[in-house]
């Protein structure tokens, strides 16, 4: 089971949120240290100091939740946890509370995988203001990145792991990629083959110009193959930008749209000099 939000349920009278994903059960050290009566930083640290010890039973809030700064471990990290933690360095209702989660936190883990305690669900109004901070920030974001808004708006939607909120994400990138598409000013590879008068240009052959073109005799591209994806260099970002591309599926994947002036840095088009006047096209009679 891979429950959508980060839900609070409790242990011996403390408040711990649960996560149920890639086949286990995940808890943020940051609950499980105030629970305990210690720092709320402090099985944190511990996890930090001894990251090889704790391998795979321990992993960066960011893939789970919001608390980017802190771990969730899952069952056997938090029994490799409370083994470590000593008592004698402790308050003694820290102490007491370490003993008591010894003994009760495993029959209540087991009782929460039968369903014979439920998790309390969150309050949808608290949700509702967490949704709307995460969309204002990702305006920030998309503002001071120069990206889309819709399209950091929706990444924001599906870190929630909901299935409403990402048929809302996809809507988002959906109208966010129409409008890139079909934005003046902006091409994809034969959008650029059109504005060449030159019928043997194809897209294909365009890719590789830009991938291979040389100046003075040093290699200088306008983009890279990153396995089958095209990918710009420094110089490509001068005249090009990469975008999210929606599959269809749920995943995404980079593309290139191009500005007209990559045209004329790679000598496919150049400009008449002051002093040029443009030749009369033959007549085909």
């Amino acid at each position: 089971m891979t429950e959508a939000l980060t839900i609070p349920t409790i242990f011996g009278g403390k408040e711990i949120r649960i996560i149920e994903r890639y086949g286990n059960t995940w808890m943020p050290c940051k609950d499980l240290g105030l629970a305990l009566g210690l720092d709320r930083t402090t099985l944190y640290r511990h996890i930090q100091r001894n990251r090889d010890f704790f391998g795979d039973s321990a992993i960066p809030g960011d893939i789970l939740s919001h608390d980017e700064g802190d771990y969730w471990v899952n069952e056997i990290g938090l029994y490799s946890l409370l083994s470590r933690i000593s008592t004698g360095k402790v308050l003694p209702e820290a102490k007491a509370a370490i003993i008591r989660f010894r003994q009760d936190v495993p029959g209540l883990l087991q009782m929460y995988r039968k369903k014979e305690i439920a998790p309390v669900q969150p309050d949808p109004r608290e949700l509702d203001e967490v949704i709307s901070d995460d969309l204002r920030e990702a305006a920030q974001i998309a503002e001071l990145t120069g990206t889309d808004p819709k399209l950091m708006q929706a990444a924001a939607l599906r870190r929630h792991k909901n299935g409403m909120y990402d048929a809302c994400a996809e809507v988002l990138e959906r109208a966010a990629l129409s409008v890139r598409h079909g934005e003046p000013g902006w091409y994809n590879p034969s959008g650029l083959v059109e504005l060449c008068d030159d019928p043997t240009l194809t897209p294909e052959r365009l890719n590789k110009w830009l991938e291979n073109y040389r100046e003075d005799g040093e290699w200088r591209p306008f983009q890279y193959r990153e396995g089958r994806l095209w990918r710009l260099t420094r110089r490509g970002m001068e005249h090009g930008r990469e975008y999210p591309y929606n599959l269809g599926n749920g995943h995404s994947e980079p593309r290139i749209s191009w500005r007209a002036s990559v045209l004329y840095a790679c000598g496919l088009k150049r400009d008449l000099a002051s002093d040029q006047v443009m030749l009369p096209q033959k007549s085909q009679y």
